[in-house]
């Protein structure tokens, strides 16, 4: 993604909530951590499955098919068995819509 694109209300996305967006041909996850929207590639780095069917709980993520967890506000592996960290992306809020922009 080259340049921001324009996904989705903040109204729909609520504190501790994901919300699964398209942006041009990529699937991203949004997440409302409370203090900030965050934006992350929907796909895990370990076996490619879907993040946004995961369980979130504050800022941590984990994958429901093989348990790998992610700080989704860093991207950082918090544990196995994935060793890759999420893809994050760029937000930029403007009155009520959601920007996702370049990783």
């Amino acid at each position: 993604m080259k340049k921001f694109v324009k996904v989705a209300k903040k109204a729909d996305v609520t504190p501790g909530k994901m919300k699964l967006v398209d942006a041009g041909n990529e699937q991203i996850v949004l997440a409302n951590v409370g203090i900030a929207i965050v934006a992350f590639n929907n796909v895990c780095p370990h076996a490619e499955c879907d993040l946004a069917f995961g369980a979130l709980e504050g800022e941590e993520l984990e994958c429901d098919c093989h348990g790998s967890r992610f700080n989704i506000s860093t991207g950082e592996v918090l544990s196995g068995p994935s060793l890759e960290p999420l893809t994050r992306y760029a937000i930029r809020l403007e009155r009520d819509d959601i920007l996702v922009g370049p990783a």
